[in-house]
């Protein structure tokens, strides 16, 4: 009998429920929304019991007419990074503050005063650990601003975690997702750290590889969710990271970009190396990748629909118009910080732009500059990975919701001069956990094997040379526009939080 593993990923707007099988096929795929809470400007939240809502109507549809026997492992996939503290009890306390959340600048401001970026390396791994979107900036707004709450709570842990802990009654979290705050070689929290931070180290969370079993499903969760109690459930990791495997990388050489909400562009290498403005992370099994989270991917699609199209995203209508300018928008470029920006500029007070606006240009030249205008970021990410790495890919796997879209693929293949291969499952992340949720009961004798098996491409996308030619003398202008651009955009962020 085939056993069937569940890929369970917490996003942004929804959860997604996947089936598969031992081949990678995808037999049901669920989504539940919630709701973004945004109180203030910059910040967004979301209620933990609205996640824990959603996923277990979704994995009730996505189990029905499944053989409980054939269900042989959960895997956990997940937004980060976001905070959510819980009780004792195991509730919520308060909502969680997710990764697009840009409140804690105070808090940044003090710890790129307090830490250096030598201690940050030595403490986390990583050097870049004080921007407000970062896990120290957002403990240290809850726990000054929320106090009530953080006293009370017994751990801070992420999004997935959460939702591993209502299926099993265990807190934990793994290796990858306590990024900026445990150093991912040691797996362990550095004490002097941790009291910088005046963050109790009992209230931090055990870290696990992420193949590793967290517990298994109680009873009650059984009930709740339609899962066999006593379904292993396997900790995973964070959503880019299960995207990258579930895109099937995991071989040295290979380019990922996870077109979501963000956009999140990797490579993988052998070794950790250093990069101008991206960073080297562990994936799983000895293997790292070099690279860095967008702020805005699909989200300057839905940012153009409201401001361009007068509502919600018609992708048709959109990428018709986009499609019928020649590459390169006549002269029309878009800078996509929206939100600020994380890789490869790390600046939260940056904006987004149009640059060579003139009366010619029409809202299909500005659609068409903002597809281009991401794939821009996307090639700023690659170049820097690739030239820190010293290798470059033979292709570019993408994955998430934009890459359903032939047009971006298109453009993003003519942008980097990379074949783009579509993967046949969209929804990589839920494959990826799906994969972890194989290699950690036992299905497969590794994450190579695993993926091999599981994840195949779809279609490929060629790039054009002539456009490609186009797209070339084009981005070497796009990469110097936040440079001189950034002190201009320092001042109006000061204006306008004066005129709040």
């Amino acid at each position: 009998m085939s056993r069937l593993f569940v890929g369970l990923d917490l996003g942004t707007s929804a959860v997604k429920v996947g089936l598969f099988d031992e081949a990678g096929r995808l037999l049901h795929l669920i989504r539940r929304g919630y709701r973004l809470y945004t109180p203030h400007p910059s910040w967004t939240e979301q209620e933990p019991v609205e996640w824990w809502e959603a996923t277990r109507a979704a994995l009730r549809e996505a189990l029905t007419g499944a053989d409980a026997d054939q269900i042989a492992a959960v895997g956990l996939s997940g937004q980060t990074p976001g905070h959510v503290l819980v009780a004792a009890d195991g509730r919520s306390l308060g909502r969680a503050i997710v990764w697009s959340d840009r409140r804690a600048v105070a808090e940044s401001a003090w710890l790129a005063e307090h830490i250096t970026p030598q201690q940050a390396r030595a403490w986390t791994g990583y050097p870049f650990i004080t921007d407000a979107t970062q896990p120290p900036a957002r403990l240290l707004w809850l726990k000054t601003h929320r106090p009530d709450d953080w006293n009370r709570c017994t751990a801070i842990v992420q999004p997935k975690d959460f939702i591993a802990q209502q299926l099993t009654g265990r807190i934990a979290t793994d290796v990858n997702s306590g990024f900026c705050l445990l150093h991912p070689e040691t797996e362990r929290y550095h004490a002097d750290y941790l009291a910088l931070l005046g963050v109790e180290p009992e209230k931090m969370p055990p870290a696990l590889s992420p193949t590793d079993v967290v517990g298994s499903v109680t009873p009650e969760a059984a009930a709740l969710t339609g899962l066999p109690a006593g379904t292993p459930v396997v900790i995973g990791t964070i959503d880019a990271w299960c995207d990258v495997i579930g895109c099937g990388g995991v071989e040295p050489g290979c380019a990922v970009d996870v077109a979501g909400t963000s956009e999140v562009v990797a490579l993988v290498t052998a070794q950790p190396v250093e990069g101008d403005g991206v960073f080297s992370s562990p994936l799983v099994e000895g293997c790292h990748w070099i690279g860095g989270p967008m702020q805005m991917g699909g989200a300057a699609l839905e940012w153009l629909a409201r401001g361009f199209y007068g509502g919600e995203p018609d992708f048709e209508r959109m990428e018709a118009e986009a499609s019928a300018v020649a590459p390169g928008a006549e002269g029309l470029l878009s800078l996509p910080y929206l939100r600020g920006e994380r890789a490869p500029v790390w600046d939260s007070a940056a904006r987004g732009a149009f640059v060579g606006l003139t009366d010619h240009h029409t809202r299909a030249h500005c659609a068409r500059a903002v597809y281009e205008g991401v794939a821009f970021a996307v090639e700023d990410v690659l170049e820097r990975s690739l030239t820190a790495a010293g290798t470059r890919p033979t292709t570019l796997r993408v994955s998430g919701g934009g890459a359903r879209s032939a047009f971006w693929n298109q453009i993003k293949a003519d942008v980097t001069g990379l074949p783009v291969q579509q993967m046949a499952v969209s929804d990589a992340a839920c494959l990826g956990a799906a994969i972890l949720a194989a290699v950690g009961t036992g299905a497969f004798d590794g994450l190579s094997d695993a993926a091999a098996a599981m994840a195949h491409p779809a279609a490929t996308f060629e790039p054009q040379a002539a456009h490609t030619t186009i797209y070339r003398a084009l981005f070497s202008i796009w990469k110097n526009l936040y440079p001189v651009l950034r002190s201009t955009f320092l001042h109006l962020n000061q204006i306008s939080e004066g005129c709040a």
